[in-house]
């Protein structure tokens, strides 16, 4: 950056005035400048996908991304973003009172990940993908939210799957999580707030305010709130209603 302050000051005489070209340039100078950054990136090795870590492309840092919203346009396809791991123990404490497969994944995943109570009503089977340990959080208006699951929560959702379909084996219900009256109903609305409520009483603790904790705790692992807001799919712009840190 002193490099570009330099080199206008060196242009700002009085006699000629800056040109797009010139700010181009000397961005361009900038970047070629700054430190490798190493990222995940997926490649391919002899017909096999593996991740390794290689220095970000340059040529992807332009003015004209400055102007982006963070949380509506940039996609960081090559960096995989993953939460810092939680205490076992303190995870323990929040399941030890559940026994259904279905209540411990939909803890979790505010415990661990932040959702809140509507995307979880609202989560759709297709939205998870175990395979690749991924699950997709619809956002009108927004670009959709991935989220890449622990290997914990891989194995609370492997058990909800498996007990829905012992329970409801002819149920095509789109939505994820169901109970006995919405298993039915394939058409119907998804399982109501009130059953989210009801679940975190018993857990002793509301999901809003295990939502913004979970939030709270990883910020003191990282100071970066690209990170944050990328993680969490918090926006950029806390004061649109719809989209609050907490419900």
């Amino acid at each position: 950056m002193a490099n570009l302050v330099s080199g206008q000051a060196e242009l700002l005489d009085g006699t000629k005035a800056t040109t797009d070209e010139w700010v181009s340039a000397k961005h361009r100078a900038w970047v070629k400048g700054l430190p490798d950054v190493l990222v995940p990136t997926v490649i391919v090795e002899d017909g096999h996908r593996a991740t390794t870590m290689l220095p970000f492309d340059k040529n992807k840092i332009y003015p004209y991304a400055y102007r982006h919203d963070p949380d509506r346009s940039i996609s960081l396809t090559s960096s995989r973003i993953v939460p810092t791991a939680l205490p076992s123990d303190r995870i323990a404490g929040l399941l030890d009172r559940l026994d259904v497969p279905r209540d411990r994944l939909m803890v979790a995943l505010v415990a661990i990940y932040a959702l809140l109570p509507g995307q979880l009503a609202h989560l759709r089977r297709t939205d998870l993908d175990r395979s690749k340990g991924q699950l997709r959080l619809r956002r009108p208006g927004r670009m959709d939210h991935v989220i890449y699951l622990d290997a914990f929560t891989l194995c609370l959702a492997t058990a909800w799957e498996l007990q829905r379909h012992r329970r409801w084996p002819d149920s095509s219900k789109p939505h994820l999580f169901v109970t006995r009256n919405t298993a039915a109903d394939d058409s119907g609305p998804p399982i109501s707030a009130g059953v989210v409520q009801l679940l975190f009483q018993r857990v002793g603790l509301p999901a809003g305010r295990l939502r913004v904790d979970r939030i709270v705790d990883e910020a003191r692992h990282s100071a970066d709130p690209v990170r944050l807001m990328e993680l969490f799919g918090v926006s950029a712009h806390p004061e649109k209603k719809n989209d609050p840190i907490a419900s």
